[in-house]
């Protein structure tokens, strides 16, 4: 992953701290913020390689952001991965409707370094 630039929005700290620290000895670097709305202006002034948005967060959620995101010319392609710590059908649902994310992830079902081996594919593509 050498050179890619991926941005982490998630309120979720020890999260962001584990997951970015396996991407960075990978060789990527790393943008992390906190909430939607922050997660959304870096997207559009960073143009980061994949985004990976946590679906509950303070501010606006992932979903919102991944909406916004898509309504933008350079964000409409970009990859995007939804994480969740719970099942939420209808959560998945409203994404798809709003600009399907290339990936839903349920954290529960993924280990960290599993997540980041799921970056790196759609990376390589």
């Amino acid at each position: 992953m050498n050179g890619k630039k991926i941005l982490m929005v998630d309120d979720d700290l020890a999260f962001c701290e584990m997951l970015s620290e396996i991407l960075r000895e990978e060789g990527a670097e790393v943008l992390v913020e906190h909430d939607g709305a922050s997660g959304i202006e870096k997207a559009l002034s960073e143009h980061p390689d994949i985004v990976l948005f946590d679906v509950m967060m303070p501010v606006m959620s992932g979903i919102k952001a991944l909406e916004k995101l898509r309504a933008d010319g350079w964000g409409k392609n970009v990859p995007a991965i939804l994480l969740t710590n719970v099942n939420q059908p209808e959560a998945m649902a409203a994404s798809l409707e709003n600009g399907p994310p290339t990936e839903y992830l349920l954290k529960v079902d993924w280990t960290l370094d599993q997540i980041a081996e799921r970056i790196k594919k759609i990376l390589e593509v």
